[in-house]
């Protein structure tokens, strides 16, 4: 909900194709969990022009696909459907919709992560110095966090 911060009036497509989790977090759960609608399209094959097109004749708000697919996107304009995402998951952090977009930033944390940067016992760093990105997962482990492969 606060990643993607779709409303009823949106209307989500997802080119992910169904083996990826990408494919239920944003073309199942997300869209509606907020109650939107989600577009899909029988398209076997990805062609840049059959996107373009679609995009262009639709009104659809949010768009997520594969980096391979925006590179193959680039002849075309379409930066006002462009958002961040990750590849296995849910987002942690994320450049919400409204947001600010700092290049290179993985935006801010979403509820209900509590991320920090820390040093190697642990501690949290002052902001601007490096250290290790961590998310807390006691006294409660948030949902949806990858905890092991079986």
């Amino acid at each position: 909900r606060y990643w993607m911060n779709l409303t009823p009036s949106d209307i989500m497509w997802n080119t992910s194709d169904t083996g990826w989790v990408k494919a239920a977090w944003s073309s199942l759960f997300a869209p509606w969990i907020c109650g939107s609608c989600v577009f899909v399209h029988n398209m076997p094959q990805f062609k840049p022009e059959v996107i373009a097109e679609t995009l262009s004749r639709y009104p659809i708000t949010t768009f997520c696909t594969a980096p391979t697919a925006f590179r193959m996107l680039v002849q075309h304009d379409v930066s006002r459907y462009c958002r961040e995402g990750r590849e296995a998951g849910v987002a942690i952090c994320a450049n919400m919709k409204g947001m600010k977009i700092k290049p290179g930033s993985l935006g801010k944390a979403v509820p209900p992560y509590d991320v920090q940067i820390v040093d190697d016992r642990g501690a949290a760093v002052p902001a601007g110095e490096e250290g290790t990105i961590a998310v807390r997962v006691q006294p409660t482990r948030p949902f949806c966090l990858f905890s092991q492969y079986l």
